[in-house]
């Protein structure tokens, strides 16, 4: 067993200790008692920076996420074990953290053995390629086959690595890896994080979880998306699914539903309406249209929809969750017209966290006519944000950022920076001010095109301004009361009367 439990010294009275184990998925500062374990592994990992991979701490990129675990020992005695998500270099037992989930040797011996048998089928496909270029038959059905092969291989092999890891729960119950992500494969990496690990590690040890911590340490992936120093609640792609089940038997607190906010009953504030269109401004922490399930119900669109149809709201949203016909349809039920064939509808969207201005359609003419001018890039937006810090000299007073984004499938609901995978992203900048009493500097952002959060990863990313938005929880430090970035600005072309329109919000902030 590597893990190693450390106690604290002086012990904490009983009062700081939390009535219910915190929610590893609650984002922002851990218990007190976790930070405090945080705190002491980082002063170990700043006074033994050559300790573990010294070449992963020294570049730009590629830090590593870090866990501290707070557990009870059967006498009372509080301490804390300490983890790292996935391995370093070929080293995945490290003395004094916790060790994989998985049977070390039954692992390593299927991945050694399986790697050089995928490595060899690599080698023998890529001699065939250039016969099937040139036209040789032969060697395109041979190809063919060899690709199938391999492809049978990896996905059985997978499954003999699955079946290598113990998941296991405070009850004592055992779970295979596939049945937890059924009925989609597990996604890369899971079961490797550090919260699984230090859970099984704790359990192991016949330990009781108290609270927990994960933060990031060194130069951010070269994704995106991460921060030296900062907390991270547990990802969402790879623990969602696995850590309810290992806190089974443990009194934890419910996921969070993060930032929905308290939202005043009058929101949106209408800045502009007419028989065609509205143009509202949101609040931060309020929902552009309805998410999944009756909380997730209130949000811009829904609120407008309320306000135009009062007396057919409620019959509409029953009619909704009852029945579904295939997108595209105007069917009505015997209740009348569903939720979602009510008017007015956004055109846009704008991200929970960030306030400002969203254009809604009242009929489908102008819903159309203003779709248009959104696929071909017509609607001019312009964006107030505080970044963090004073923008270098080197980066000037404004520019243009081209970062490809994607979706983080291992951590919804992040994107990430992806040469290879990721769609065309461009943001043109604009510095308006340093404002040194804030620790911040504003900019103006423009964004050619309409990715999800863009603009937070532009201006977070160190090939993009290198300086997370103020008060960004995904891709920043998550400091203060909300995410600094405002839609001030909308500029496009009226769907029926085709004059120019322009829009502002005063930046509240």
């Amino acid at each position: 067993m590597a893990a190693r439990f450390i106690a604290f010294d002086p012990q904490p009275s009983a009062d700081p200790l939390p009535e219910r184990f915190p929610s590893p998925f609650r984002p922002g500062t851990p218990h007190p008692l976790a930070e405090r374990a945080a705190r002491a592994l980082r002063a170990w990992l700043e006074a033994n920076p050559e300790a573990l991979d010294p070449a992963r701490f020294r570049g730009r990129f590629g830090g590593k996420m870090f866990g501290v675990l707070v557990v009870r020992e059967a006498s009372g005695r509080l301490g804390y074990l300490q983890g790292f998500a996935g391995a370093f270099g070929d080293r995945r037992v490290v003395e004094g953290f916790a060790p994989p989930t998985y049977d070390v040797p039954a692992f390593e011996a299927l991945w050694t053995g399986g790697s050089a048998t995928i490595r060899a089928w690599d080698r023998r496909i890529a001699a065939l390629r250039p016969a099937v270029e040139a036209g040789d038959h032969r060697a395109a059905a041979e190809l063919e086959t060899l690709i199938l092969a391999q492809r049978s291989y990896s996905q059985a092999l997978h499954q003999d690595i699955y079946a290598t890891y113990r998941i296991v729960n405070a009850r004592g119950e055992r779970a295979d890896l596939p049945a937890l992500f059924a009925p989609l494969p597990p996604p890369g990496g899971a079961g490797d994080c550090a919260g699984p690990k230090l859970l099984a590690a704790a359990l192991a040890m016949e330990l009781t979880p108290v609270a927990m911590a994960e933060f990031w340490w060194g130069g951010p992936p070269p994704a995106g998306g991460r921060q030296h120093g900062v907390y991270y609640p547990a990802c969402r792609g790879r623990c969602a699914k696995l850590l309810p089940f290992m806190l089974e038997g443990i009194d934890c607190e419910p996921a969070p539903d993060v930032g929905l906010g308290q939202v005043p009953d009058d929101a949106p504030r209408v800045v502009y309406e007419d028989d065609d269109l509205l143009v509202v401004d949101k609040p931060p922490g309020m929902l552009s249209v309805p998410g999944r399930g009756p909380r997730r119900r209130d949000s811009v669109e829904y609120r407008l929809k309320a306000r135009a149809n009062p007396d057919a709201i409620e019959a509409a949203v029953a009619a909704q969750s009852k029945s579904k016909p295939p997108a595209g349809s105007e069917a009505r039920t015997a209740a009348g017209p569903r939720l979602d064939q009510l008017w007015p509808r956004l055109v846009h969207r704008l991200d929970l966290a960030t306030s400002g201005l969203l254009i809604a359609a009242k009929h489908r003419e102008a819903y159309v006519a203003l779709q248009r001018q959104f696929s071909s890039r017509q609607i001019g937006k312009r964006y107030v944000a505080l970044v963090r810090g004073p923008l270098p000299d080197a980066l000037g007073e404004g520019g243009e950022i081209e970062l490809p984004l994607a979706r983080d499938l291992d951590d919804r609901p992040r994107q990430k920076v992806d040469r290879r995978e990721g769609k065309v992203a461009r943001t043109r900048w604009q510095l308006l001010a340093h404002e040194p009493e804030h620790a911040a500097s504003r900019v103006a952002l423009y964004p050619h095109t309409g990715r999800t959060h863009q603009l937070r990863l532009h201006a977070a990313h160190p090939e993009g301004l290198d300086a997370p938005l103020v008060g960004d929880l995904l891709y920043g430090y998550g400091e203060g009361a909300r995410l600094m970035l405002h839609a001030e600005r909308l500029t496009f072309l009226h769907p029926t009367r085709g004059e120019p329109m322009e829009l502002r919000s005063p930046c509240p902030f």
